[in-house]
């Protein structure tokens, strides 16, 4: 088992490595470090480092003083960071141990025609380069082993970067002014921790006979603007990208115009070939998609448990009060809405919350809110206090008034159905184990036998006439029933074939479950005007409506 440390594990390429390692049976044993568990900068704090962890085989520095701009300001820390923490880190390093460097297209002047290879002559333009280039040169005359990796134009899922920059503003702005003139190759932190991998992997021999310096991207180029404009053309944003000089936008720091870098000696060494940008960005969009999923199932998960802890240890202590319309309200609805508010704010701080206990914002204000969370911390509190297990926790993403991702979990039996766009539906028992919801029956209207989700004993008016239209049409009808958000969740798994929703609702009662069922190929319209239901209205109250 191979020992590896990465610094700068808490910034974006340090998660993606952390990431990637998590997918492959690697067989490491790895050690975290951050800046607060290894200043590199403090030449004794190393040595102090490498003499507890003498059998280390690899160390991969991901840390690094990356704000170009105010590196002009604070020199003497760039070079501390870049520099002088780079020499620190290779004199101190066992002999035995391989060192793998991230260092940067900053240090080329961006005067080239065609793009850099490993052997052109750097001349950085500002502070950031060149104290990354004086750390390349510390590396460069050890004669431990080393790797520089070079790479440009970083993003991914993880920290903060340029393309979640674009998507903050592109989901709350009309258009926005990108430059247009600077020339790169966008690369994922996650193509360039796949590429770390792969050295990892490798063994010792192989480590010693091909160190030296690398670049790596992802292959082709783009402006800062074309890059932008793909972002939003991906992430499904209406944001226009106007391209523009960077005489318009004047940074403290000069940036090379051209950052185009060859990646030929990397895939050559290796063998295995980079994916275009266009490609990349497609895969770690699809990937932040899932593993935003991931953490709204993680976070509905521990609101359940929120939820049963107080089902199960007070069964007759849930403080059952009486909100302003009348419906009931319980600790437990208290306990799953604290979960889920903290949840979503530590990770999504950028998305507002409307949540059905902390629900009272202006519209005026809500109006402007393109994207946003809809959370009913627990549906079905009647069903909660008759303690029959039919209430659930309902978390949705709704982008321009459509819901695009939902989870439902249903507590009592440790059920999770969920749905986010372009990535089908989905159950998930408590094992772990899936099915696929998908609509094999078609729509009910072409069917003899039609199940109804409704009440035999007690349907309402409206309901019984559209029973009735069904039985006159020589439909075979059958019934049944469910709590809260499962309703939906009968049609979405194909137990029942429609859901006529004739009675008032709120519009976190349904905007979860709307989101499994649109995923599963079914439809949620308005019973008047046969649109597709709609959210984040000036009335939350949502018209009647029909799941199909």
């Amino acid at each position: 088992m191979k020992n590896i440390a990465i610094l700068g594990s808490e910034g974006q390429l340090g998660l993606s490595i952390q990431h990637m390692l998590g997918q492959y049976e690697h067989g490491c044993n790895t050690i975290l470090l951050d800046k607060d568990e290894l200043d590199i900068t403090n030449g004794e704090a190393v040595n102090d480092f490498f003499k507890h962890h003498s059998t280390l085989d690899l160390l991969i520095n991901c840390a690094a003083y990356t704000a170009v701009d105010k590196a002009e300001e604070n020199a003497d820390l760039a070079y501390q960071i870049n520099a002088e923490g780079v020499k620190h880190l290779v004199e101190n390093m066992p002999s035995s141990s391989v060192l793998i460097h991230i260092s940067t297209d900053f240090v080329f002047d961006g005067q080239k025609d065609g793009a850099y290879v490993e052997s052109d002559t750097t001349h950085p333009l500002g502070i950031y380069g060149k104290s990354k280039e004086e750390g390349e040169q510390a590396l460069l005359a050890s004669k431990k082993t080393t790797y520089i990796l070079r790479t440009a134009w970083l993003y991914s899922p993880f920290g903060q970067n340029f393309m979640k920059t674009m998507q903050k503003l592109g989901s709350n702005r009309p258009s926005l002014n990108v430059v247009d003139d600077q020339f790169g190759c966008p690369t994922s932190s996650i193509a360039l921790a796949e590429v770390i991998i792969q050295l990892i992997a490798k063994d010792r021999q192989w480590q010693k006979d091909n160190e030296g310096i690398y670049h790596v991207t992802n292959r082709g180029k783009a402006s800062w603007a074309e890059f932008a404009a793909a972002i939003m053309k991906r992430s499904d944003l209406s944001c226009q990208v106007n391209p523009i000089p960077s005489e318009e936008y004047p940074t403290p720091a000069k940036r090379p115009k051209n950052s185009v870098l060859s990646s030929e000696k990397i895939e050559r060494t290796l063998g295995i070939p980079m994916r275009s940008w266009e490609e990349e960005l497609q895969a770690i969009i699809e990937l932040q998609q899932q593993l935003m999923l991931d953490k709204i199932k993680s976070i509905a998960v521990e609101a359940g448990q929120a939820i049963m802890h107080i089902y199960d240890t007070m069964p007759n202590d849930i403080g059952v009060q009486k909100k302003s319309d009348d419906s009931p309200l319980t600790k437990a609805d208290l306990a799953s809405n604290t979960v889920i508010v903290a949840g979503l704010e530590k990770h999504f701080p950028d998305i507002p919350i409307i949540s059905e206990e902390n629900k009272n914002k202006p519209y005026d204000e809500r109006k402007h809110w393109n994207t946003v969370w809809i959370v009913d911390p627990l549906d079905g509190t009647k069903e909660f206090i008759k303690r029959n297990g039919e209430f659930t926790v309902n978390i949705a993403l709704v982008k321009d008034g459509k819901p695009i991702l939902g989870v439902v979990y249903v507590p009592a039996n440790e059920t999770l159905y969920y749905g986010s766009q372009g990535h089908g539906a989905w159950k998930e028992d408590s094992q772990g184990n899936r099915s696929h919801l998908t609509n094999t029956k078609g729509h009910y209207s072409t069917l003899d036998q039609v199940t109804v989700v409704a009440s035999r004993s007690h349907l309402s008016e409206a309901v019984e006439a559209f029973v009735e239209d069904l039985k006159r049409s020589g439909k075979g009808v059958t019934f049944l029933s469910a709590g809260s958000s499962l309703k939906f969740c009968l049609v979405a798994e194909g137990k029942a074939d429609v859901y006529p929703r004739l009675a008032p609702t709120m519009e976190w009662d349904t905007a979860a479950a709307q989101a499994v069922c649109l995923e599963a190929g079914r439809r949620v319209l308005q019973h008047d005007t046969k649109e597709d239901l709609m959210y984040n209205r000036e009335d939350m109250l949502n018209p009647w409506f029909i799941v199909e």
